[in-house]
């Protein structure tokens, strides 16, 4: 065996011996990962889809932007609907991002909400005071006409 044969040969035992101890090391990350989740990974509802007919009477606020409805049939501890615009609607999850109790509720002013001594935008759902760090999540919804859908997809 030449001094080539040599080299070639140790290069491919290294290059064998480093992919053997990333996929190891990848095998732990991913291991420790499964049983202990980030901080970021939040539980969701499962729940089938909300029919929602913006033309009855008990959705009167929604006809303006900045308007907002509870929703309780959806969602872990309810929905925040939200009207942005007249073709944007958001559905917020009452879950407070920081813990479970109490569920996330409209401001008096009508101007934020707030749970778990911190306060969300309504805008983007994320807190805007207080101790919480992540927002609020958010369903999928869909606008045909007067229906609006709101979905147990997770909207980003």
């Amino acid at each position: 065996m030449n001094m080539e044969d040599n080299f070639v040969s140790d290069f491919r035992a290294q290059v064998s011996s480093n992919s053997i101890k990333l996929s190891i090391t990848c095998g732990l990350l991913l291991l420790v990962l499964m049983i202990f989740p980030t901080s970021s990974t939040q539980a969701q509802a499962s729940f089938a889809p909300i029919n929602i007919n913006l033309s009855y009477p008990q959705y009167q606020r929604l006809k303006l932007d900045g308007g907002y409805q509870y929703i309780d049939d959806g969602g872990m501890q309810g929905i925040i609907l939200y009207r942005q615009d007249e073709n944007t609607y958001i559905a917020y999850e009452r879950l407070c991002s920081l813990d479970d109790e109490p569920p996330v509720s409209v401001d008096g002013s009508g101007l934020f909400m707030k749970g778990c001594n911190s306060t969300y935008s309504f805008s983007d759902g994320y807190p805007t005071g207080g101790p919480a760090t992540r927002p609020l999540m958010k369903y999928r919804t869909s606008l045909t006409g007067t229906t609006l859908v709101i979905t147990d997809e997770m909207a980003f």
